[in-house]
């Protein structure tokens, strides 16, 4: 028989370090680890963008966005074409993330 494997965290006990030290991070300091080197793209319409980035009301409210943030969800780029998002990845030294 199979027996389920139970996941769990081993600390050194004379440390008292974990294993898994994510799991104690906070939610700000998660997001800071890929702060400036980790983005991520997402399309938005204008509208919808607004409340966040109050500049796209500058668009009609329909214009879909090209928007690229970094990890810890500071905007980085407003774009109206996939082309400058492209061009803007190129002269950075930065990682596109996919976000499932």
């Amino acid at each position: 028989m199979n027996k389920p494997i139970e996941k769990t965290a081993f600390t050194d006990a004379h440390l008292g370090v974990s294993a898994e030290p994510l799991r104690a991070l906070t939610a700000a300091q998660f997001a800071a680890l890929g702060a400036g080197d980790i983005v991520f793209w997402k399309q938005m319409d204008a509208g919808d963008l607004v409340d966040f980035i109050p500049q796209a009301a500058m668009a009609p409210a329909d214009q879909r966005l090209e928007l690229l943030m970094s990890a810890d969800g500071a905007p980085v780029l407003i774009a109206d074409s996939r082309e400058a998002i492209m061009d803007w990845i190129e002269g950075h030294e930065v990682r596109l993330a996919t976000l499932h």
